[in-house]
């Protein structure tokens, strides 16, 4: 069921109160929403040509990238240009979007991902695969931390398609309600899902996520899913932004149930602190470049949401096709590195 966002809609900068329950309820026992005209055909268009250009000069390296190797060929994590005129409004500061994401995650959730998913022409299949995992590990723990059991998600993966994504171009393979299979918490440990066929077929058969031009698929990163061969000629682009709930104190939206009470303290004193890959507390914000504030300071913030950003000016810029997966998804360097491609 995809769900319409109408233009009074937008004006007011929220779905009107059944809307809202829609998407909201689908996202919760579902598992994903399907959102269309949520983002404008200019920045759609802006935004795939870009990426279009971008993957030229990835494949003129001849080498396959980071991601690939552990995930699957001609699937990309492709950073996405951070500077004006391609860091728009309806992207990175949606009101629509930032809706949602406030109903289901609560106010003060973040941003802590924005990046482009990318399916290239004559790609394979990827293993089965989770985004996140439960934040809290047995009914016992939920109770205690006051939560429901299956648990709630404390992150909203939001995917934008630039262009129609559909069977034709390798939409994403879903197992809808398996962001509920709480079994997978013991028994995936060092194995993959491909290696339990019972549980497959208990929440299976999957389907697939399609999603109109300018819509938004939300999703609970818990939900199985696996990027599929791209039977097209073209790349098929993908956005992703995923946020946060306030709990999280780890930059990648986890919970850190045994951080040192002191580190909590100046988490919650300097919002821009996370928990680093390495262990250690830094700025676990999204870097931009110094012209895109306008476009982004220019943006009502309606409903809470830490856009978690800061930004670098000259002589230093922002090299998007480095470091995507890493903090912040893009690397600043000076201006004679700008070009450097990994």
């Amino acid at each position: 069921m995809v769900v319409d966002i109408s233009e009074r809609e937008k004006t007011d900068g929220a779905p009107n109160e059944a809307t809202l329950n829609s998407i909201v309820q689908q996202i919760h026992t579902v598992g994903y929403a399907v959102v269309s005209r949520v983002v404008s055909e200019d920045t759609c268009v802006l935004l795939a040509d870009s990426i279009h250009e971008d993957v030229i000069r990835i494949r003129e390296a001849g080498k396959p990238t980071l991601h690939e190797q552990y995930t699957g060929q001609g699937h990309l994590q492709l950073g996405l240009r951070r500077y004006a005129p391609y860091v728009r409004s309806d992207l990175i500061a949606n009101p629509i979007i930032e809706s949602i994401v406030a109903t289901v995650l609560g106010s003060s959730a973040w941003l802590g991902f924005y990046n482009g998913n990318v399916n290239c022409p004559g790609s394979t299949s990827q293993p089965l695969h989770m985004d996140r995992p439960f934040a809290w590990k047995s009914p016992e723990e939920a109770a205690q931390a006051g939560q429901s059991w299956p648990p709630p998600t404390t992150t909203l993966s939001c995917s934008v398609a630039l262009d129609e994504i559909s069977l034709d171009n390798g939409a994403t393979e879903i197992y809808p309600g398996t962001h509920h299979a709480t079994e997978v918490i013991e028994l995936l440990q060092g194995s993959r899902l491909e290696a339990h066929p019972a549980l497959l077929e208990k929440w299976g058969p999957p389907q697939r996520m399609l999603i109109p031009a300018g819509g938004v698929v939300f999703r609970d990163p818990r939900m199985w899913h696996r990027g599929v061969p791209n039977p097209s000629a073209n790349p098929r682009a993908m956005l992703a932004l995923t946020y946060h709930s306030r709990l999280a104190k780890h930059w990648r939206g986890l919970l850190m149930s045994d951080m040192d009470p002191i580190d909590l303290k100046k988490c919650e004193q300097k919002s821009h602190l996370r928990v680093l890959d390495n262990g250690e507390l830094g700025d676990g914000r999204l870097v931009f470049q110094e012209d895109t504030r306008d476009v982004l300071d220019a943006s009502r913030n309606l409903h809470g949401i830490d856009r978690n950003i800061r930004f670098v000016d000259q002589p230093l810029r922002i090299n998007h096709f480095l470091d995507a997966q890493f903090v912040g998804g893009a690397r600043v360097v000076s201006e004679d590195t700008l070009t450097v491609v990994e």
